[in-house]
């Protein structure tokens, strides 16, 4: 699920003061785990003994406005801006409030040309919260996947990572950051060239951390499934990552992931991206069913769109079938695999659930929340609809921030976590 590109638009920077001087925080691998530690700056012998399993309880975090895109203000290509503090220090409480450990972001514009756009240095404490319940960031730059098969390229975006993780390496809040998203093309995935310019850009990243004086943040990807085929190419031409991240929409069950994460590598596994649309197309007569065993698949009857060709979509009622109720149970299943998967063996370390608001301008008009035509057997709604992912809907204010309206879906992702590791 894409968002981001870079902006030129002129906005004054802005600066703020800074927690990063006074605490380290380290997120190590530990065989297939990452352990997280903290502990005032300087002191060696408390992090072995303070370090912890960190499971992820994480959310997507693109909240564009309604009527705008990633480029437009308030967003300008860089959710955590300082400049879009109206929007984010709406956001954090509620997060931290639901038990949200986490958020993974797009695009967070580099040095130098956050001159233009900005800092977010102000974001990052506020995440951090003076170690209250923190919310630990997973930065990017979203690039396109072609660009690392230029040469010119890939030099650039590796001086853009390494000056982007230096600049925040010491803030607490910083978990890392991921080589962009969704960029592992299946044209390029056998390609040697192109993982060697991966490598290149991902090897920056990492010692942009280390020239920031704090190396012990971890570097992933951010690939669509594919039958985790960017883990397969990336362990057989030695991707330089310290976990692997892949955005999966599997539905009800992730099926025979955990299997194939076990049979592929060794590295800790974090899902990136989880999760289902909200609504449905009233004109379509399918229908979604489920069996409760955490196992057990859910399906659309029939196995192919039955309806018009049409984008005209509501939110799951509360009641009817399909319904928010089969969304719901998707989450809470979804929730319990990943839990279980975190305790045996450490074959996944948790994930981001995508997302935290509706994105309208992914149905095609940032204007009207419309819905898409891509048949989707195994979500609740039977269909993609890209603009509906949101644990929270979201409606025009009379302010500057748009209205959350939280869904059933928040509510069990809250109960989901509060007993997850």
């Amino acid at each position: 699920m894409l968002t981001a590109c870079t902006s030129t638009n002129n906005i004054p920077a802005t600066t703020g003061s800074s927690s990063k001087s006074s605490v380290d925080t380290d997120f190590v691998v530990d065989g297939r785990y990452i352990d997280l530690s903290d502990a005032p700056l300087g002191s060696t012998d408390a992090r072995p003994a303070g370090a912890v399993k960190f499971f992820i309880k994480g959310l997507v975090y693109s909240p564009v406005p309604i009527g705008t895109t990633v480029g437009d203000p308030p967003i300008l290509d860089d959710a955590l801006r300082d400049a879009n503090r109206p929007i984010w220090s709406r956001d954090l409480p509620l997060m931290r409030a639901a038990g949200a450990n986490a958020i993974h972001v797009y695009n967070v514009v580099p040095p130098p040309y956050d001159e233009k756009t900005g800092p977010i240095s102000q974001f990052l404490d506020a995440a951090w919260n003076n170690n209250k319940k923190p919310v630990y960031v997973l930065m990017s730059i979203y690039f396109h996947g072609d660009k690392l098969l230029d040469n010119g390229a890939v030099q650039a975006l590796a001086k853009q990572y390494h000056d982007l993780d230096q600049k925040y390496a010491k803030y607490p809040a910083v978990l890392g950051v991921t080589i962009s998203n969704e960029i592992a093309d299946a044209n390029f995935l056998q390609n040697p060239t192109w993982w060697a310019n991966f490598n290149i850009v991902a090897k920056a990243a990492k010692q942009g951390f280390v020239d920031g004086g704090d190396g012990d943040k971890i570097v992933t990807t951010s690939e669509p499934d594919g039958n985790i085929g960017a883990v397969k190419a990336g362990e057989k031409y030695n991707a330089a990552v310290d976990v692997w991240g892949i955005n999966i929409y599997r539905g009800r069950t992730f099926t025979n992931l955990f299997d194939q994460i076990r049979q592929y590598t060794k590295k800790p596994v974090i899902f990136t991206e989880y999760g289902a649309s909200a609504a449905y197309h009233p004109a379509w007569k399918n229908t979604y069913d489920w069996r409760n065993g955490k196992n057990q698949l859910g399906g659309c009857q029939p196995g192919e769109r039955d309806g018009p060709k049409d984008r005209i979509v509501a939110e799951l009622p509360k009641s009817g079938n399909p319904g928010m109720d089969g969304l719901v149970d998707l989450v809470w299943n979804n929730g319990r695999l990943l839990a279980d998967g975190f305790n045996d063996s450490g074959v996944v370390s948790g994930g981001f659930y995508f997302e935290w608001t509706d994105e309208w301008w992914k149905g095609g008009n940032a204007n009207v929340q419309q819905g898409n035509d891509a048949f989707n057997g195994g979500f609740p709604g039977c269909s993609e609809d890209q603009a509906w992912y949101g644990v929270n809907a979201v409606s025009k204010g009379n302010g500057t921030n748009d209205v959350l309206t939280p869904r059933p879906t928040l509510g069990q992702l809250t109960q989901s976590w509060s007993s997850a590791p």
